[in-house]
């Protein structure tokens, strides 16, 4: 919740601000977006819808073409595009303006240079492994990931490795560990991998917050902000953070549930176990003690109710009873309900907590 809503909240709580003038009082203070920040939005959501379709258009074109272009044309497109895109943003960086377009610009080059790996593969039918070549994108693009600082690039990095993980434990397994294993630990390693990213994530972001300034910065300045920073308000996260957020609830959600209805070792099913307590613990230290955040807290939740409800549906369903689906009914209702009065009464403490803050103090991290 933004510090203009806080505030709002606590007038009206104390009976400052009379209700009627609510509305009145949120529009002048830009608790709901105006036109100017519509504008801005979709003025930033078409360039970089703009960007991708563009690169995208390059990879259609030579597969509609195909029959029609020899093998010096495909290449020479590609790697034209390439280089076209790397000496725009060389020219934009030394002029030091557009940081957005040079972010994009980047963002252009890594997808061109997925679709000229992808198309040297396909030219000369070299017979690698499709993991190697998520795996020789993602290397290829880890310069560029690291100088943009763009949040779509480094979601796009994460991609691939999660991509080259999946595609090469379908091939081959993981070293040192026992075949009736190997599916078990596959899904530990990208469950860490994930939760490594999020953790990561969160870190950039805390750095980037506590040594950026206050005040926003101009993107065509001399650039001492980049679009990696936070939101201007302090007390919501950045969207990439929910999607990796995302990404590690799944994975951990599934190691935890993996176990369920196969015959596995108990020392298997109590790694699982360990693993997903341990992430449940990480989650409420981060969002529910450190700072709090309702929608990371959802995830959590989420995840609870899933590994909870696949649990106790393999007790009661061992004997095909039919009432132990009017049991799971019940437990998912009332897991639900328990789970949003908790996510209420958990906001309601926030704000009641967070009211006094001015617009230049410190978070409560």
């Amino acid at each position: 919740m933004s510090q203009p809503r806080r505030t709002i909240e606590h007038l009206l709580q104390h009976g400052i601000l009379p209700i009627t003038q609510a509305d009145a009082a949120a529009t002048h203070l830009e608790v709901y977006p105006n036109k100017r920040t519509w504008l801005a939005f979709f003025d930033k959501a078409f360039l970089v819808i703009g960007a991708v379709a563009l690169a995208l258009s390059l990879v259609f074109f030579i597969a509609y073409n195909w029959q029609n272009m020899g093998k010096m044309g495909k290449f020479t497109l590609v790697e034209g595009a390439l280089l076209i895109t790397i000496a725009l943003y060389v020219g934009l960086f030394f002029r030091q303006r557009f940081l957005l377009i040079r972010q994009l610009l980047l963002l252009i080059a890594s997808v061109i240079t997925g679709s000229l790996l992808a198309l040297f593969g396909q030219v000369y039918q070299t017979g690698a492994d499709t993991w190697q070549l998520f795996f020789a994108w993602a290397l290829l693009i880890t310069p560029w990931v690291m100088i943009a600082r763009f949040p779509a690039l480094w979601l796009l990095w994460l991609g691939l490795i999660n991509a080259c993980l999946l595609l090469y434990f379908d091939v081959t397994g993981l070293m040192f560990i026992h075949n009736g294993w190997q599916s078990h630990f596959q899904v530990v390693v990208l469950a860490l991998v994930n939760l490594v990213a999020l953790y990561g994530w969160l870190s950039i972001f805390d750095h980037q917050r506590h040594h950026s300034p206050s005040t926003a910065v101009d993107a065509s300045d001399n650039n001492t902000a980049t679009s990696i920073s936070p939101e201007p308000t302090k007390s919501s996260l950045h969207w990439s953070i929910y999607v990796v957020g995302l990404l590690s609830t799944y994975f951990i959600t599934y190691l935890a549930i993996t176990t369920v209805f196969d015959d596995w070792s108990i020392l298997v099913t109590l790694s699982s176990v360990v693993l997903w307590l341990g992430w449940c613990g990480f989650m409420l230290w981060r969002f529910y003690q450190r700072r709090v955040d309702l929608l990371m807290l959802t995830y959590l939740a989420l995840s609870v109710i899933v590994v909870v409800m696949f649990w106790v549906g393999k007790w009661v369903l061992e004997g095909s009873e039919a009432g132990g689906f009017l049991v799971l009914a019940l437990l998912l209702i009332g897991m639900s309900s328990m789970a949003v009065i908790w996510l209420r009464k958990v906001a309601c403490l926030d704000s009641a907590h967070k009211p006094h803050m001015t617009n230049g103090g410190a978070d409560d991290e």
